[in-house]
């Protein structure tokens, strides 16, 4: 009997042994983490013998960048027609040079606008990328070879997807690997954004004004502010557009049914 319970306690001992074992190693990892966040450590990133996704980060870091560019500029990298307002330079989305008229849509077709400003912002960054890829599989003892390069962007509710179609082939010991196809997609409030942005400068075109509050209302996930700056041919409404859960901001510009000075 004594040697049976000793076989017992023997193999509780070593479980619970098994269980401190894990639970240290556990601790060691989420330290690990902590320290690096505080401290800098970097974290191991994608590495070049891993393609899609060396291709798929540099492509969402470059939409992204391009994307917190373009949000206080009204959703151009550079602005042709606009207004500055604390140092931002903000694109008109609706406009007239006339006094009493209201505007006119600068750009009817926003989203694809908004679109195609994030392929030109994100084409020569994810070239590059792949420049960077084929120099270091090559220095690896890898063969390299890669066709032209066709980008394009979506947006769709809360969503960015960047499509890469490009051939890609690398090639060592016999042994080869090929892609045709590289995509990133990641969160952004950008479409629901640039949706409100475009009714308010249809609101504009139609009514001269734009009732925010009621549209926050019935849209609480938005918080719109408007400011008018300036009198004359300088006189302009300001929108501020903000997903609340977010805090991305887009700002956008209007001249509708403006009066001359001294009114």
């Amino acid at each position: 009997m004594a040697d049976k319970i000793t076989v017992k306690r023997g193999k509780k001992g070593q479980v619970t042994v098994f269980i401190i074992i894990g639970i240290v190693l556990l601790a060691g990892i989420v330290i690990y983490f902590l320290i690096a966040q505080r401290t800098g450590i970097t974290i191991p990133k994608p590495t070049i013998s891993e393609p899609e996704t060396y291709i798929e980060k540099c492509a969402r870091d470059a939409a992204s960048d391009a994307i917190d560019i373009m949000l206080p500029q009204g959703g151009w990298i550079n602005p042709p027609h606009y207004r500055t307002y604390k140092n931002d330079t903000i694109q008109f989305l609706c406009y007239t040079p006339l006094y009493y008229t209201t505007c006119t849509n600068q750009e009817p077709m926003y989203i694809e606008h908004l679109e195609n400003e994030i392929t030109t912002a994100v084409n020569e960054k994810v070239d590059r990328c792949f420049s960077e890829l084929k120099s270091g599989l090559t220095d690896e003892g890898y063969s390299v070879s890669m066709g032209s390069m066709n980008i394009s962007t979506y947006l769709s509710t809360g969503i960015v997807r960047i499509n890469i179609n490009r051939r890609f082939s690398m090639t060592r010991n016999q042994e080869t690997r090929s892609f045709d196809k590289f995509k990133a997609v990641f969160n952004s409030p950008l479409y629901k954004l640039g949706v409100t942005a475009l009714e308010i400068a249809n609101q504009e075109a139609k009514y001269c004004n734009f009732e925010y509050v009621g549209f926050m209302l019935l849209y609480p996930e938005f918080s719109i502010d408007k400011k008018f700056t300036g009198s004359g041919t300088n006189a302009t409404k300001f929108y501020f557009i903000k997903d609340v859960y977010s805090g991305k901001q887009l700002n956008i510009a209007i001249r509708s049914c403006a009066f001359p000075e001294g009114f």
